[in-house]
C-alpha cells in the first residue's frame, strides 16, 4: 500500500523533491515512511520551496498538511500535537541540535534544513559581530561634513542626514525606504563622508541584478555632480557596481570569496536588499574582511526574494516602528544638531534598529500623487481607501480598468500595445532600448490567462497585425529576458535587451552594460531567454518604468497575491499607472501580507514577528 506522503504527491499537494527527501531521510534511518521523521522532512523540504527558511512546529501543530485533492481527509497527513512532535524529533538521530551535524536541526521550535540554519547562524553571526565592534571616528569632521552636506531646511527632521550619521558610524548598517525617498542621494552623501574620514577607504558597489546594477551607477553619477566636496575626493567616490555574483567570483558552481579568501575591500554598499535571499546573504557577509564595513540599501516593504528568506525584512522588523537606544539617539543628537526629544527613542528597541536608517519623506511622490498615495494605502491595508482612490484620483496618474472577465482588460491591452509601438519606430538601437524602458506590463503570474506568457503572446500578436514586428521565433524588435546565468557571455538572469538589425542587416541581441554602453552579440551567443514586453513583479525588482501596467489574476485565492506584490507593481511606475483587475481581488491582495518562516528576526530580539 502506498504511503499518504506518495498520495500527498499524487494529488499535487506535495512537491516530488519534497517526496523524495523526506524518502530518502526514511530509508536512511530506517523510519516508516508514514512516520514523523517522514513527515517532518517532506514539511521542511516543501516550505523551503515556498521561501520559507524553517518551519514553525508551533504554527502547523495538529493541522493537516499538504492539502490533497483526493477529497478523503483520513489520507491527508496531519502534523502531531506539538509536545509529542517535538519529543519525536528531539530524539530521532536524524535531527541534530543547533550546533550539531546531522540533516535536519531543531532550534528552539523551529525545524530546519541543515544548510539553512547554518546560512541563518552564519548571518546572525556576522551582523551581530558589526554591531559590536564600531569604527574608529573623526567625529567632529563628521558633524562638519553632515552639516554642510544636508544645510537646515525648516523644522521637519531630516531623515536622510540621520541615516547619514548612522551609517557612517557602523559597521553594519541598513538605509530603507520607499520609491523617491532619496536612498541613492543619502548613500553618496555617506560615501562623501566615510572618505572625508579615510580618502584611501576600498570601496565596492553591487546589486542583486545587472539591471540593478546599472540603474545604481547610473543615480550615482547624477547624484554625486551635485554635492558639496572637494573635486579630488568626489573623484574618489566609486561609480562602477557589480552583480553579487559577480562580485564573489560565481563560476557556475563555487564562488571564489568565502571565509578563507575574503573580498578585498574597506566597504560594501549593496542595493535592492529586498532581492537577496538567506544563502546570498550569508555569503556575502562571511566573505567580507572582519573589519569591513557593508551597507544595505532597499525598500523593506517590497517583495521578500524569490528564494528563501525574507532577510531585509527580519533585520528590519518586518515592518514595526523603528526606534533608538537611549545612547544612539544622544550620539545622533550630537552628531546632526537634532532636538534629543525630536528623535524617535525607546528603552526596548532591539540593538539591530541602532543600526536602521529610514527614510520617511517621499520627494518623488508629493501629497497630491495619485501613485504615491495608492502606494501608502495598499502598504497600510487600506484597500477600501485603495480602492476610492482608483475609482476618482485627482492626479490623473492612476487609470483602472476594472476587469471581472476571465481574460485581461482589452483596453488596458490595447493601451499597452500603443505605448511599445514607439519603440519600434526607432531608427537606431540605442534610442530604441531608451524607448523600450519607459513602458512596462507586469503581472502577478507566470501562466494562465492573467500571467506574463499569455501577456506577452498578445502583445506580440497585435503587434504583428500591424506590421510592426515580422513572424517568426526571433525577430527585428522582440525584446527579451535572459533566463539563465550565462557566466562565458557574461549574460545573467533577468538581463533585458533588444534583437535588433545592425548597418549590414544582422540581427543581433543588444544591451546596455552597466555602465550604459551598448553591447551586441549573435543569437547564436544568446543564452536561453523569453519575449519581455511582459515581466512578473519578481522580476521588475530594481527597475523603474515612466508607464506601467499592473496586471492582477481574476481569483481571489491565490498565495502569490500579497499586499508586497501590489506595493511593489505599484511603485516600478514614475508618472503614469494603470490597473487591470477586480475590486475583490485588489481588496483580498490588500489584506494579505508575506509571511515567511525564519529565525532571524527574533535572534535580532525583534518581539512580535
Amino acid at each position: 500500500m502506498t504511503s499518504r506522503l506518495y498520495r500527498a504527491m499524487q494529488a499535487d499537494g506535495l512537491s516530488p523533491l519534497a517526496y523524495f527527501f523526506a524518502r530518502f531521510l526514511a530509508d536512511k534511518y530506517q523510519r516508516d515512511e508514514d512516520g514523523t521523521l517522514a513527515l517532518s522532512a517532506a514539511l521542511v523540504s516543501e516550505r523551503n520551496q515556498q521561501g520559507d527558511v524553517c518551519v514553525d512546529l508551533r504554527r502547523h501543530a495538529g493541522t493537516a498538511l499538504f492539502n490533497s485533492d483526493t477529497g478523503q481527509s483520513q489520507e491527508v497527513p496531519r502534523a502531531p500535537e506539538l509536545t509529542q512532535w517535538l519529543h519525536e524529533l528531539a530524539t530521532d538521530a536524524a535531527v541534530g541540535r543547533p550546533g550539531e551535524f546531522a540533516p535536519l536541526i531543531l532550534d528552539d521550535e523551529r525545524l530546519y534544513l541543515h544548510r539553512l540554519w547554518q546560512f541563518e547562524q552564519q548571518l546572525l553571526t556576522s551582523v551581530q559581530a558589526r554591531l559590536e565592534s564600531p569604527p574608529v571616528l573623526d567625529e567632529t569632521r563628521l558633524a562638519s561634513g553632515l552639516t554642510r552636506l544636508f544645510p537646515a531646511s525648516g523644522n521637519d527632521l531630516d531623515w536622510q542626514k540621520l541615516a547619514s550619521a548612522l551609517a557612517v558610524s557602523q559597521r553594519f548598517a541598513v538605509i530603507s525606504g520607499g520609491p523617491g525617498t532619496g536612498k541613492t542621494t543619502t548613500v553618496v552623501k555617506v560615501l562623501a563622508l566615510l572618505l572625508e574620514q579615510c580618502p584611501d577607504m576600498h570601496i565596492r558597489l553591487a546589486a542583486p541584478t545587472g539591471k540593478a546594477a546599472a540603474r545604481m551607477v547610473d543615480a550615482i553619477r547624477q547624484r554625486k555632480a551635485g554635492i558639496d566636496v572637494a573635486d579630488e575626493l568626489r573623484a574618489r567616490i566609486p561609480d562602477q557596481a557589480t552583480t553579487l555574483h559577480r562580485l564573489l567570483g560565481f563560476n557556475g558552481r563555487h564562488f571564489s570569496h568565502h571565509r578563507r579568501n575574503p573580498l578585498v575591500l574597506d566597504c560594501l554598499v549593496v542595493d535592492e536588499a529586498s532581492m537577496i535571499d538567506l544563502p546570498m546573504m550569508a555569503r556575502l557577509l562571511t566573505a567580507l574582511p572582519d573589519n569591513a564595513r557593508i551597507i544595505l540599501l532597499g525598500d523593506r516593504d517590497q517583495l521578500a526574494s524569490v528564494e528563501a528568506g525574507n532577510v531585509l525584512g527580519d533585520i528590519t522588523g518586518h515592518g514595526q516602528p523603528i526606534c533608538y537606544s537611549t545612547a544612539q539617539g544622544q550620539f545622533l543628537a550630537t552628531l546632526t544638531g537634532t532636538p534629543m526629544a525630536a528623535l524617535p527613542v525607546s528603552d526596548t528597541t532591539p540593538p539591530i534598529a541602532d543600526a536602521i536608517g529610514l527614510l520617511r519623506t517621499s520627494y518623488r511622490f508629493d501629497a497630491g500623487s495619485g501613485i504615491g498615495q495608492l502606494a501608502r494605502r495598499v502598504n497600510e491595508g487600506e484597500g477600501e481607501a485603495a480602492l476610492s482612490l482608483l475609482r476618482d484620483d485627482p492626479s490623473a496618474q492612476l487609470i483602472w480598468h476594472e476587469n471581472n472577465e476571465k481574460t485581461i482588460s482589452s483596453d488596458a491591452l490595447a493601451w499597452a500595445v500603443t505605448q511599445y509601438v514607439t519603440y519600434l519606430h526607432c531608427d537606431e538601437i540605442g534610442a530604441a532600448l531608451d524607448a523600450f524602458e519607459q513602458i512596462r506590463v507586469l503581472c502577478a503570474l507566470r501562466s494562465g490567462p492573467f500571467g506574463v506568457d499569455e501577456v506577452n503572446r498578445i502583445i506580440a500578436e497585435r503587434l504583428r497585425a500591424r506590421g510592426l514586428i515580422e513572424a517568426g521565433e526571433e525577430y527585428h524588435g522582440k525584446p527579451v529576458m535572459v533566463t539563465v546565468n550565462d557566466y562565458e557571455v557574461a549574460l545573467y538572469n533577468g538581463d533585458i535587451g533588444l534583437l535588433w538589425r545592425n548597418a549590414r542587416g544582422e540581427l543581433r541581441a543588444w544591451f546596455r552594460t552597466a555602465d550604459g554602453q551598448l553591447r551586441d552579440i549573435p543569437l547564436h551567443s544568446l543564452p536561453e531567454h523569453v519575449p519581455a514586453w511582459g515581466l512578473t513583479v519578481h522580476k521588475s525588482q530594481g527597475s523603474e518604468f515612466e508607464r506601467v501596467l499592473l496586471v492582477l489574476p481574476s481569483e481571489t485565492v491565490n498565495p502569490l497575491l500579497n499586499r508586497e506584490l501590489i506595493y511593489t507593481g505599484i511603485t516600478r511606475a514614475r508618472r503614469q499607472l494603470h490597473i487591470s483587475a477586480s475590486a475583490p481581488t485588489l481588496l483580498q491582495g490588500c489584506r494579505e501580507r508575506v509571511r515567511r518562516s525564519s529565525g532571524l528576526a527574533q535572534k535580532l530580539v525583534w518581539c512580535n514577528v
